[in-house]
């Protein structure tokens, strides 16, 4: 089903900042920065991918950690084999260019990432 882990997605309240704070202090490169979707940084010593996604100040997605994301040749099929032994799972969508991704649960409603690999 699944073929390894993608990346850690985090929810910021102000992108700009953010993906300055983790290049200037936690030397990560800005791989995409699309302002009104997300950004996604690298860590070449690390070998670490980490994505912000922006959120509203008042959100709940904010302070309770990161989203892990897990990647899949066929997101679509693998949402099917989810759906068919019961895990709740969200619409496949792309935002700003991004690869096609859904968020779907576990057994405790924490929200997980699944995103599909670009060929």
């Amino acid at each position: 089903m699944f073929k390894k882990l993608s990346h850690p997605m985090m929810y910021v309240t102000n992108l700009d900042r953010a993906v300055k704070f983790y290049t200037d202090k936690l030397n990560f490169k800005v791989r995409f920065h699309h302002p009104e979707a997300f950004a996604s940084l690298y860590n070449e010593e690390m070998n670490c991918r980490l994505d912000l996604h922006p959120t509203e100040a008042d959100s709940k997605d904010i302070g309770f950690g990161p989203i892990i994301y897990f990647t899949t040749e066929n997101l679509d099929r693998d949402l099917s084999l989810l759906k068919s032994i019961g895990v709740k799972t969200g619409e496949a969508k792309s935002e700003g260019g991004s690869a096609r991704f859904a968020t779907f649960w576990d057994s405790e409603g924490n929200a997980l990432g699944l995103e599909e690999e670009r060929k």
